[in-house]
């Protein structure tokens, strides 16, 4: 069996409701800018990459968006489809993000996690609910 070439992990992709309020969203409690934009008018759909350092999301926004499934709101019986699950942001200091992210109002955020013997971690939902992970190497 070969080995691929080189690569790197680019960007993840979330589809979001409003567009606007999840700039702020992502600009204000994570940090990411505006990169580039593009509007596809044929498909009703716009696309923004946000970027912090050499991380980038991208974000779609069709202009019939639909909510969130019901199961896609708890882990538990989400694990159980097939797909995207959540994007993970990778922090120095666990309990000074959640900190942070407590004084955000982020909703849904959870206790950090010390039962996992590489990492700690813990998870918060950005405004249309999609599950967003924060980890730290112990």
């Amino acid at each position: 069996m070969s080995k691929p070439p080189a690569f790197k992990l680019h960007h993840g992709a979330l589809s979001v409701s409003n567009l606007q309020r999840s700039m702020e969203f992502y600009e204000r409690v994570l940090g990411f800018r505006e990169s580039s934009r593009v509007s596809v008018p044929e498909l009703s759909l716009d696309i923004v990459f946000i970027k912090k350092g050499g991380s980038y999301l991208e974000l779609f926004c069709h202009k019939q968006a639909r909510e969130l499934p019901e199961f896609c709101k708890d882990n538990l019986t989400d694990f159980q489809v097939v797909g995207t699950k959540h994007i993970a942001f990778e922090v120095e200091d666990p309990q000074a993000f959640h900190q942070h992210l407590k004084k955000q109002g982020v909703a849904d955020l959870s206790e950090i996690h010390d039962n996992n013997p590489t990492y700690f971690y813990f998870f918060f939902r950005d405004p249309d609910g999609i599950p967003l992970e924060v980890i730290a190497r112990k």
